[in-house]
């Protein structure tokens, strides 16, 4: 008797030892879920069970601190600031209220309003872009130049929708050349009019660039230019009177706007006028930044944002309106980071920030 009930205990034993084992093999199994847990639903099963799916392993909760042995776990979400690839947008925790979170939707629209160019030539026009690398389509279709007197003669008439003198072109793109620049202006009006004529399908009585009084310019019936819009937009801004088309021309800029003008050419004709592009460039986020910022700061952190990655990396103005911002909503770590950024973008042309923009940091920072 003894004998027979020592065996039933040992089996017993070994019974409880293989349960334990299996129960917690089964706690740790990837995806699985306890029942005490909040994964077990209303019915008792778990949620590997509904709807006879799999499930996926929820993740894990961070745990919760203690308030007498940590500060509020909310006081260090704020303080985290995190750049979105490509652009070098602070993307900043969206449990702050008012703070974008660039991953939504919304955010996401706006941020593609600014970058996307958006630019769509008019039916029948060939679309030219120079705000950036020099590009040339005609209804989709990339249109190559050919030759480089044609490229050159191209890039330079497509600042000037007025054209120029034969004696500038020459002076321009061929100086000292003489009767050689003669000859080298004529090829490239051929050569351009030829493969616009390819491209279009366009008669060859056709001609993409004409004189008129003595000024070689392209046809503005066959062209759309970015820089030409850009140029209007410009204008608009600075002759309306009515807030909402100065804030629609200012807009139209920097959407235009997707590069240094004429960016990879580094003939001394197009450095004052790249200069010039840009400064009105920076002119127009400023502009539309302070415009939107007492109804929509975050849109004009998002227009300030686009304009220091890529109009003008080194404006220490465009850095300062960045930080002010910031800081008025009370977003310390989003100041410190610009703050870190303006710092690493002046080193890589040996300078530093000025006494002026360090006291707007330590105004938000101290």
């Amino acid at each position: 008797m003894q004998g027979q009930f020592g065996a039933a205990l040992l089996f017993g034993l070994v019974v409880m030892l293989l349960g334990a084992v299996l129960i917690l093999r089964w706690h740790r199994r990837p995806g699985s879920v306890i029942a005490a847990s909040s994964g077990m639903l209303a019915d008792g099963r778990p949620d590997e069970e509904r709807d006879g799916e799999t499930a996926v392993a929820a993740p894990a909760k961070a745990p919760v601190q203690d308030a007498g042995t940590a500060g509020p776990p909310a006081d260090a979400a704020r303080e985290a600031d995190v750049v979105a690839p490509g652009l070098g947008m602070a993307q900043e925790d969206a449990s702050e209220p008012g703070v974008v979170d660039l991953g939504d939707a919304t955010s996401a629209s706006r941020s593609a309003e600014l970058v996307d160019s958006g630019f769509v030539a008019e039916p029948g026009k060939g679309k030219a872009e120079v705000l950036g690398g020099l590009r040339l389509s005609y209804d989709g279709v990339e249109v190559s130049f050919g030759r480089a007197v044609a490229s050159d003669l191209f890039a330079l008439l497509s600042i000037s929708q007025e054209g120029l003198s034969t004696e500038s072109i020459i002076d321009t793109l061929w100086p000292g050349d003489g009767d050689r620049g003669v000859r080298s202006l004529e090829s490239a009006v051929r050569q351009l009019n030829q493969v616009m004529r390819q491209a279009s399908g366009l008669a060859a009585s056709v001609k993409f660039v004409v004189k008129t009084r003595q000024r070689r310019h392209l046809a503005s019936a066959y062209f759309d230019v970015d820089y030409w819009r850009f140029e209007r937009a410009f204008i608009r801004a600075n002759s309306t009177g009515e807030e909402p088309d100065r804030l629609a021309a200012l807009q139209e800029m920097l959407t235009l706007y997707q590069g240094p003008l004429l960016a990879g050419r580094d003939a001394l004709w197009i450095l004052p006028l790249r200069q010039a592009a840009q400064r009105q460039a920076v002119d127009a986020a400023e502009r539309l930044a302070e415009l939107v910022h007492g109804g929509d700061p975050d849109r004009a952190l998002d227009v300030l944002r686009l304009a220091v990655e890529r109009i003008d990396p080194y404006s220490e103005l465009l850095w300062c309106q960045l930080m002010t911002i910031q800081g008025e909503l009370g977003r310390t770590s989003a100041v410190r980071r610009s703050f870190g950024l303006l710092k690493e973008r002046l080193a890589e042309i040996d300078a530093s920030p000025s006494s002026e923009v360090r006291q707007v940091c330590e105004r938000f920072l101290r």
